[in-house]
């Protein structure tokens, strides 16, 4: 690090050169690769999200917005449970898949009202082992010259079993679907084509596997937390996820 950052920062010459693009592998423990570029869209799979037309409801019971409201964590655990106000729509996945880039939904959307908020998440579901959300500690106070030159707990994702693990995620205010510049009117009850990019990323996938894409409204740990009456309709038969390799 002293030699790479003594090349950038103070301009010496030395012959040490990272990776353009270093990537934890999802499927195994401590696994490292490289890549030549982040985001290059080499292939595109597109799937279909349905047949029909299905309907998110914004508002909660009272007791169960407060309760979300009070810990983030129970509403995301019953929304990865289908418990939530939610779409959910299970993808099986027919190839191998190297998601490198930004996934974007493509959304034939109408909300019931002159606003709408719309958040989607993209989990790998099925129970297995995977690299979980937060470090934990391996050994500790094993690192020495750590913070104020104190030991240091050695940390590293757990490869553990759960029964799903997020990909990737976004969120959309609908006056906002063109550009996050550009305030546009919503129309109650009329018919919106939204193109919808989820933050980038690279993940592995496997033939076999399944996605599980969830829309819906507020978000408990991200989002202004609203609780009005409204609801969300989308046209599933126009409506589809890409995801780039």
């Amino acid at each position: 690090m002293n030699a790479l950052l003594s090349k950038k920062l103070l301009g010496l010459d030395s012959s040490y050169q990272l990776p353009t693009v270093i990537w934890q592998d999802n499927t195994e423990p401590q696994t490292w690769h490289s890549l030549d570029d982040f985001g290059k869209q080499d292939k595109l799979h597109t799937f279909s999200l349905g047949t029909e037309e299905k309907v998110i409801q914004n508002q909660y019971d009272q007791n169960d917005f407060d309760r979300y409201g009070k810990t983030y964590q129970s509403f995301n655990t019953e929304l990865y449970q289908g418990k939530a106000n939610q779409i959910t729509i299970d993808l099986p996945v027919s190839q191998d898949i190297h998601l490198n880039g930004r996934v974007e939904l493509k959304l034939h959307v109408k909300s019931s009202t002159n606003k709408g908020l719309l958040s989607a998440q993209l989990l790998e579901l099925g129970q297995k082992k995977y690299l979980q959300p937060y470090p934990a500690v391996l050994s500790a106070r094993t690192i020495d010259n750590g913070r104020y030159h104190m030991l240091e707990n050695l940390c590293e994702l757990p490869f553990t079993p759960s029964a799903q693990r997020v990909i990737t995620k976004g969120y959309l205010n609908l006056q906002n679907r063109n550009d996050l510049l550009t305030v546009e009117s919503i129309e109650a009850e009329k018919w919106m084509e939204i193109q919808f990019a989820l933050q980038p990323t690279i993940y592995k996938l496997k033939k076999g596997d399944t996605l599980r894409l969830v829309l819906y409204t507020t978000d408990f740990e991200i989002t202004i937390r609203d609780n009005t009456d409204y609801h969300l309709t989308i046209d599933l038969t126009q409506s589809s996820i890409t995801i780039p390799s």
